[in-house]
């Protein structure tokens, strides 16, 4: 998915060009599955790749990998998957202004009533997440700290649409999944 097309680059590339607007630290990227494909694609961005050689035990594994490779400096960790790369710089600011707010350990968009992504997850849970097995998700995590988790409500469907199939691509994109992969080739991307 972090290679998709959108907008003349990639659903990485969107990702990353809008925490570079932003002035956080330099972002993580965690590469599983595809990693030879994807790393060339950031060889001239400022990130730090983090290599999962557990990506098939899920989405927590990642979050695994990226929380064990911060340094003890971190107070917090934003997490983005790669297949909701529609969220606007002015959604991942809200996000970081509540968590400066509230020192929440868990900071997430609200959609509709909905919870979505990108999420903030405050240092005090990261052993938490580390000590849950990857096959159980980090969900069990976020649901025993509900009653303390900060949202941030938008109109930003973005932050709940993942796109995981040709056709949530198209209701995305406004363009067939087939149609772009054939425009990003023949530009040569």
């Amino acid at each position: 998915k972090a290679l998709l097309p959108l907008r003349g680059g990639t659903f990485l590339s969107a990702i990353l060009d809008t925490l570079e607007a932003l002035d956080l630290d330099a972002p993580f990227v965690v590469l599983g599955g595809h990693t030879a494909e994807i790393a060339p694609s950031l060889s001239r961005r400022q990130v730090r790749i983090v290599l999962n050689p557990d990506f098939k035990q899920g989405q927590l594994s990642s979050i695994q990998r990226a929380l064990g490779a911060l340094g003890p400096e971190a107070s917090c960790a934003l997490l983005w998957p790669v297949d909701q790369p529609g969220v606007s710089q002015a959604l991942v600011q809200d996000l970081v202004a509540r968590y400066r707010e509230t020192g929440a350990p868990l900071v997430l968009p609200l959609c509709g009533g909905r919870r979505g992504h990108p999420a903030i997850v405050a240092r005090a849970l990261f052993e938490e997440l580390l000590a849950t097995p990857a096959e159980r998700g980090a969900k069990e995590v976020i649901l025993r700290h509900e009653a303390e988790m900060a949202l941030v409500e938008t109109a930003e469907t973005a932050a709940i649409l993942d796109i995981d199939t040709p056709e949530d691509y198209l209701r995305f994109t406004g363009e067939s999944l087939a149609s772009a992969l054939e425009r990003a080739r023949s530009q040569g991307r």
